[in-house]
This record gives structure tokens, sequence and C-alpha cells, in this order.
């Protein structure tokens, strides 16, 4: 018997432990994995020694822009700057321009992203204001609804009768319903540093998230809370834990950086929420190790030059970070910080889980070949050297001990050694979508 690819004497993970093992990989599957010496013989091989063989990433929370902001990003860069980061699957945000709240702005951004992708793509939807515009189709291609409460995408006050109606949509369809948890008023502007981080408050994010538990007590929707910041939003998620009804996502700017280490003299670590303390990121990062805290996404948030490099009161709010995800949360591994099970949770097998996605997030027999490779080196993070269209960072100068080197989509390589290998438009599938899971009757 003879496979398409091998990847020899990789070091993979399993329960934990690092083990040397080749994955062979048939029609875009992974065919099997093999001790040192049993591997099947192949039509193409890639010698992995002394290189870690991971299951691609999986980031659930990335604003891949297109449409009419195409000067910010677009699907091929996007998705470049994704391979390149070890992501092998991307869900793209609906607050673009126009907003996906119909089927037919949905179909734009699949036409463009099927012509462009370089990875899995998958979509969330929002709501509109008259939710029976809402058609089946639309539900069938989006893996969840997202709302904004803080910056609505359809003229509509998200108050506590409008969430609960949102959460009845979310749970007849089956699809989680993510939110961002802020309740800042839609026409409060800022006019100084420090009155942002006081309307973007710890104190905001909370009660937005105990306006939605509330009125969820007897729905029972999937919850997913996006980009948790602050250290008292983890104990009110600690204290309202149910299994699979309440997820959250935290991202590596609030896990590993803090507000006190910049100047906030322009845009460059201007997000939404704000950077906090040193105390919060602290929480958060015990927070994943207690399970609390169930994946950490990047929110990439692409802008253009000018737009960052304002004051910044004026600057937009969000940063790129597809392409630092993973060198960021590996090095925490290589310094001991994180454990490879927790890796493997918060970036491959619980996303999948979250959003239902079957065949990917596992490096195991008869699941999807997105595969990740990386190097164990130093490198230094600089922004002029992203594939995505926004160069400036917050990590910029920083130091990575994990390089991605070859990324695998659907048994495709598309990125090796800082090149791509294929075109655009020819791994990945897009769009994604959910499993559906039985219902016991």
């Amino acid at each position: 018997m003879s496979v398409d690819l091998v990847l020899k004497d990789g070091l993979t993970v399993s329960t934990g432990q690092e083990l040397v093992r080749s994955i062979a990989i048939e029609k875009g599957k992974i065919e099997g994995i093999y001790r040192q010496g049993e591997e099947p013989d192949s039509k193409e091989l890639i010698d992995c020694r002394g290189q870690y063989v991971l299951p691609g990433f999986i980031d659930i929370h990335v604003h891949l822009r297109g449409l009419l902001q195409k000067e910010k990003e677009d699907y091929e860069t996007g998705t470049r700057a994704a391979a390149a980061g070890g992501i092998t699957t991307v869900v793209d945000m609906p607050n673009s321009s126009p907003p996906v709240l119909d089927m037919q702005v949905l179909q734009q951004k699949i036409n463009e992203a099927r012509e462009h992708r370089y990875t899995n793509i998958g979509f969330y939807a929002g709501i509109p204001a008259n939710m029976e515009k809402m058609s089946d189709n639309l539900f069938r291609n989006v893996l969840g609804l997202k709302v904004y409460p803080h910056r609505p995408l359809d003229d509509v006050i998200y108050d506590r009768e409008r969430i609960r109606e949102c959460m009845k949509v979310a749970k007849r369809q089956e699809l989680p319903l993510m939110f961002h948890p802020d309740l800042t008023p839609p026409e409060r502007e800022t006019k100084s540093v420090d009155e942002y981080f006081e309307i973007h408050s710890c104190e905001s994010e909370v009660r937005s998230l105990k306006q939605f538990l509330d009125a969820n007590r007897d729905l029972d929707c999937r919850l997913h809370v996006c980009h948790v910041s602050c250290a008292s939003t983890v104990e009110v998620i600690s204290d309202n834990r149910q299994e699979d009804l309440l997820t959250a996502e935290a991202t590596p700017h609030h896990l590993f950086l803090c507000r006190d280490s910049f100047k906030m003299d322009d845009g460059t670590a201007k997000m939404l929420p704000p950077l906090r303390l040193q105390e919060d990121c602290n929480v958060l990062k015990e927070a994943i190790s207690r399970c609390q805290i169930d994946i950490v996404a990047s929110d990439h948030a692409p802008h253009t030059s000018a737009e960052k490099e304002s004051s910044f009161k004026d600057a937009k709010a969000g940063i790129p970070g597809l392409e630092t995800l993973t060198p960021v949360l590996l090095t925490e591994v290589f310094n001991g910080n994180l454990s490879w099970v927790e890796l493997l949770r918060i970036g491959c097998s619980g996303p999948a889980s979250i959003l239902r996605i079957a065949g990917k997030g596992v490096l195991s027999e008869g699941y999807d070949a997105d595969i990740a490779i990386f190097s164990r080196e130093d490198w230094v993070v600089r922004g002029e050297e992203f594939h995505s269209k926004a160069k400036r960072t917050p990590f910029e100068g920083y130091v990575a001990k994990a390089k991605p080197v070859k990324t695998i989509v659907g048994g495709e390589v598309v990125f090796n050694d800082g090149e791509f290998e294929v075109p655009p438009g020819i791994a990945g599938a897009v769009p994604i979508r959910k499993v559906t899971i039985p219902v016991n009757t």
C-alpha cells in the first residue's frame, strides 16, 4: 500500500507526552500514525525530525474583513496570515461592511472566500431586528450567531427581551450564541485614553455577562463569551459553569500583555476590550488551567496603518493576531507555563467542540489532514513581516520560542518554510458547517 504523503519521524503529543511518530496522509485524511520504521510507502515524504507535528489550530474569532473593507484585509491575505501561523481553520465574524444579517451578504463572503482562501473558513451571522428575515439556508451555512450589545449590527436595543429572543433563535437552530460582553452605549465617544478604559471597564464586562446569564435562566441556550479580559468576569463564569451551556475564550493579548506596559500614544495597543491590569492577566492564565476558560482565539481585527498610527483617541480598536497566536502559546509551553494537554484543548479540540466542527482539532486516524509543523527556535516578531495587511502589533519585538514552518490543509502543503506551495482557492473547505447532534426521543 502506498499513501499520498508521510510526515516522517516528527515529535507528536499523546496523553501529554512527546513521542516520535510518522503521520500517513491519504485523500486529505490521516490514514494512520506509525512508530519509527513502520510507516507505509508514500508518493511524497517530508522529514520532520526534530520538529513538532500538531493538529492544525482552529481560530474561532477572526475578522477577515473583505467585501467593502478590503483595504484592511481580504480573504487571501487573511488566510495567508493564518496558514503562516499554523492555523488551518478560521471562523469569520459578521460585523463586516455590510454586516452578515441575511443569506445574500453571507453568499458574497462565501464566494470571495472560495476563490481566495488558503485555509478552511467558517462563518457567523448576526441577528437582524426582524428575525423572521433569517432563512434556513443562512442557518445551515453558519457555525454560530454573534451579537454586539454595545454596537448592534441592526437598529435594535439589547434589553432582556431582545436577548431572550436571540437565545430562542440560537437554541432552535442548535447554534451557540456568541456575545461581546460590553454595555457601553453605542453613541458614547471617548475624549481621552483614561475615558476609554473607564467606559469599557471590567464592571461593564461583568454587567453584560450577568445580563446574558439572567436572560438564559430557563432557556438553556448555548452561550459563548468572547474575549474575556477581566478577573471579575472569570469569577462570574466560574460560579455559573454548566457543561456545554457556557463556554468562554481569552486572547493572547489579554493573557500576556497588560495596560501598564504601553504608553498608549497611538493605536498599536488599542483593542476592545482594552488591555487590563497584570492581576487580570494572572487570573486569566489560572482560569485556563482550571478549565474556566475553554479556548484561546486571536480576535484578529486588522486596520490600515493610518488608522493605527493616529492618536490613541482617534485610532481604531483592533490588532492583527493570526501570526502571533500559536508562537505565543507554544512559547508558554516551552517555558513550562502551559501543558501540552492545555495547549491542544484551547487551540485545537476545544474550538472544534464548541462549534461542533467534525473531523478537526485532533491528530488521529480518520481525521482531516489539517496539520501544523513547528520548529523549536527563537525568532523575533516583526509586524512588517506579517502576511496580513495589518502590520502594527503590540507583540512587536517579542521573542518567540516556536516558529511555524509547514502548514497542511486537507492534505495539501499550503505553507512551507516561508513560501506558499499552492495558489489561493485550492486548499480547505468553505463554508465549514456544524455537525448535527441527534436528539434523544
